[in-house]
């Protein structure tokens, strides 16, 4: 396997399993009891994380060319 296409497989899967973590995180935030506060902090954090893998992905490739 060549490392540029190893590198577009690898960030394709991290992408999408911190997505799955992302949904996954709502769906036990949505039964949890904390408080709306805490829950909107955590929601927060599960929003974020898929986009900081995104903007990784980009400076990658971006170090790349």
């Amino acid at each position: 396997m060549k490392e540029k296409s190893g590198i577009i497989i690898l960030s394709i899967v991290t992408f999408i399993f911190s997505a799955l973590a992302a949904s996954i995180g709502f769906g036990l935030l949505g039964d949890s009891g904390l408080s709306f506060t805490l829950r909107v902090l955590c929601g927060f954090c599960f929003i974020v994380t898929p986009l900081l893998v995104i903007q990784l992905i980009i400076a990658l490739f971006r170090k790349r060319k």
